[in-house]
């Protein structure tokens, strides 16, 4: 083929470019080509919904007078729920708080952060749910917050909660939709229940209810998943039933789990469950595997958190709560009681994870004293301790594990170390009966013993903590209370095991692993 003349003329012309300018202009058109390609897979990537997770920051209670349309607790309960339909469905990261923070710092500026209060009414059997919102990035200092409203219309409570999803400033798709019943009154059923849990009052009833809600919607997996919720909250106040009851709750979790797969609560308290039981390996491997599902879910790697401790994995730990901290605003609302803190030594850190939260079932079961009392105990302030205590053992609704080991530190503090050894030597016979779990609860009697002077009691407790599954080996090592038995024969040999099974934990578990998921 000849050559056209303009073709002839263009290759003239590039050929009397200097060769360091043609390399310049090469370089240029290389340039160009890989910044059209970035910013095309920059477009493909938003348009196959690529994007950086959202931040939630859900008020549960109403700033109007519509709350009166609800009873007490129902409106917290509907909440609950909405976070679990804006976690499961959406992938966001949602941190509950009751009241709208007088400082919003925090959430200023931020473009993937939303601060939502929800506004639900009840009307007969309807449910309207209405709510307003404002995004971070359209926060001002100093300025309340401009909020855009979005009111809804009463619809039966399921169509409720779809419109809520299809509307939600975020794109959801919320389909299938198994988390809340289809049926209304099974919905106020629930959302009672759910009421009964948070504030860990009339369990049984509870159970009544979602019990009938399952049978009547089989294929609803938020009834499964708060019947699992509610079973393991009742073997908590009756921890002699635990080891008959754990695998009847396990089943109904799974149930949850096989109708919404990687749903992060029903994956939480699964995890709980074997991580009590000493089956960390387990738990961690359950949780891995939701948090694929769910990557930016806070509570998944509270879970994570909470058995890689139990593990003794503390670095692992450390980095799982870094990364949910990250994702949720844990200076409104702390996400747990960071006892791993505790047992690296970072006191102040597990400090700030005690404050009050009013209306928390964490401020109302004996856990944040009981722990303040704990932590005053580690820095030797025997005054402070003996306070929290007295007060973690006055709660009208604490758990009643918390509630007895409380009194027994109460005594010891107060210098009735007879009584205080006599309590403690019944509920240590009670706790043998019941095969109670929760090897990390065990170490705390066996310091309880330590505390009274009785060296051989606390030993054999501390053996038995690390045979139920708790095998943190520093705080072993650690711990101010356990001291008296550091000269015993046997415990340098319960040490040796102890490391022994944490080294194999940490082969099976590395650090890293979090990054990968």
């Amino acid at each position: 083929m000849v050559p056209r003349r303009d073709d002839l003329f263009c290759e003239a012309m590039f050929r009397s470019i200097p060769s360091p300018s043609r390399a310049t202009l090469l370089l240029g058109v290389t340039f160009l080509v890989l910044l059209m390609g970035g910013i095309g897979l920059a477009w493909m990537l938003a348009r196959q919904g690529v994007r950086s997770p959202l931040k939630v920051l859900l008020v549960t209670s109403s700033s109007a007078a519509t709350v009166s349309t609800l009873e007490s607790g129902q409106g917290r309960a509907i909440g609950a729920m909405i976070q679990d339909h804006l976690e499961y469905y959406g992938g966001f990261a949602v941190t509950s708080v009751t009241e709208v923070p007088a400082d919003l710092e925090l959430l200023r500026g931020q473009r993937h952060t939303l601060l939502l209060q929800v506004e639900p009414r009840r009307q007969g059997q309807n449910l309207e749910l209405s709510y307003r919102y404002v995004w971070g990035r359209q926060l001002e200092k100093g300025k309340p917050p401009s909020w855009i409203t979005r009111q809804a219309p009463a619809l039966p409570p399921a169509e409720a909660f779809e419109a809520f999803l299809r509307g939600f400033p975020r794109a959801v798709k919320p389909s299938p939709m198994t988390l809340a019943p289809r049926q209304p009154d099974g919905f106020w059923d629930m959302v009672q229940a759910q009421a009964w849990r948070l504030r860990n009052q009339n369990l049984e009833q509870a159970m009544v209810l979602v019990e009938r809600l399952s049978r009547q919607e089989p294929a609803c997996a938020g009834a499964w998943i708060l019947l699992g919720n509610l079973r393991y909250r009742w073997t908590l106040d009756r921890p002699g039933s635990f080891r008959a009851e754990q695998s009847e709750t396990e089943s109904l979790l799974q149930r949850g789990l096989v109708l919404a797969p990687g749903h992060p609560r029903a994956a939480f308290l699964l995890s709980l469950l074997r991580s009590d039981s000493g089956n960390q390996r387990e738990a961690l491997d359950l949780l891995l595997q939701a948090r694929r599902k769910q990557p930016y879910n806070p509570t998944l790697l509270t879970g994570i958190a909470y058995a890689a401790r139990g593990a003794g994995l503390l670095p692992l730990a450390r980095r799982a709560m870094d990364l949910r901290d990250n994702l949720a605003f844990a200076r409104l609302a702390p996400q747990a009681v960071d006892i791993t803190c505790l047992y690296t030594g970072e006191t102040a850190r597990f400090e700030a994870s005690l404050q009050e939260q009013p209306g928390h079932l964490r401020s109302t079961s004996g856990v944040l004293p009981f722990y303040r009392g704990y932590l005053a105990l580690v820095r030797g302030d025997r005054d402070r301790a003996h306070q929290e205590f007295r007060l973690a053992s006055a709660q009208a609704h604490g758990y009643p594990n918390i509630l007895r080991l409380s009194e027994i530190y109460d005594l010891i503090l107060e210098g009735k170390k007879e009584e205080a050894w006599q309590k403690l030597r019944e509920y240590d016979q009670e706790r043998i009966g019941m095969r109670e779990p929760d090897g990390e609860f065990t170490i705390r009697l066996a310091e309880a013993y330590a505390l009274i002077g009785d060296r051989a009691s606390a030993m054999e407790m501390a053996t038995r903590a690390f045979a139920r599954g708790f095998g943190c080996t520093e705080w072993y090592e650690r711990s101010p209370m356990l001291e008296p038995l550091r000269a015993l024969p046997k415990w340098k040999a319960l040490v040796q095991h102890l490391r022994e099974r944490q080294s194999l934990m940490e082969d099976r578990f590395p650090m890293g692993l979090l990054e990968e998921n």
